[in-house]
């Protein structure tokens, strides 16, 4: 996935709090609507903005979306993760389509110094290019609230092979993030 941590400079450069608007603001990505590429430290009232991994994500406004295009295995099946935050003490959600289907995540507040959720979805690719999209579907009250995404990537699964005769196979993944 290209700039799923948002971390590619902007042909203008990064902005200094500024709103940015276009499809071509938020590098390897479509834009629609007040998409904001913030920068950990960035303060937001009374909070200090932390980003999980580098130093960029992005920040949906009332009803703006962030998209791209990505090819697929016609047939195989993706993983697709991310990690999302509130910026304010109020009700946020996060709807994310993989087109045709799509899921709104409310987001939880995780009681850390970061506050920062790790989620992940799933999905059979039943084309061989797919667009995803990160919408935030809600309208705040405070027109600086909106979710913060990054660390977006996608990862092709294998299935193991069923074993032949009677025996059962079982697999055991287990995934630590030190910065979470």
């Amino acid at each position: 996935m290209a700039n799923g941590d948002f971390e590619a400079t902007p042909r203008n450069g990064f902005p200094n709090e500024a709103i940015v608007e276009g499809p071509s603001e938020v590098p390897n990505w479509k834009s629609n609507g007040n998409v904001e590429l913030v920068e950990s430290g960035q303060k937001q009232g009374g909070m200090i903005l932390i980003v999980p991994q580098g130093r960029h994500a992005v920040r949906l406004g009332n009803d703006a979306e962030i998209s791209q295009e990505l090819p697929v295995e016609k047939g195989s099946i993706y993983s697709l993760t991310f990690c999302a935050a509130r910026t304010c003490a109020q009700f946020e959600s996060i709807n994310v389509s993989v087109l045709p289907a799509s899921q709104t995540i409310d987001l939880q507040t995780l009681y850390n110094v970061q506050g920062w959720n790790p989620y992940a979805v799933s999905f059979n690719a039943d084309q061989d290019t797919f667009r995803l999209l990160f919408k935030n579907p809600g309208m705040e009250d405070d027109p600086t609230c909106g979710p913060i995404i990054d660390n977006i990537a996608i990862k092709k699964l294998f299935t193991p092979l069923k074993p032949k005769g009677t025996s059962t196979l079982y697999l055991y993944i287990t995934c630590h993030h030190s910065n979470f």
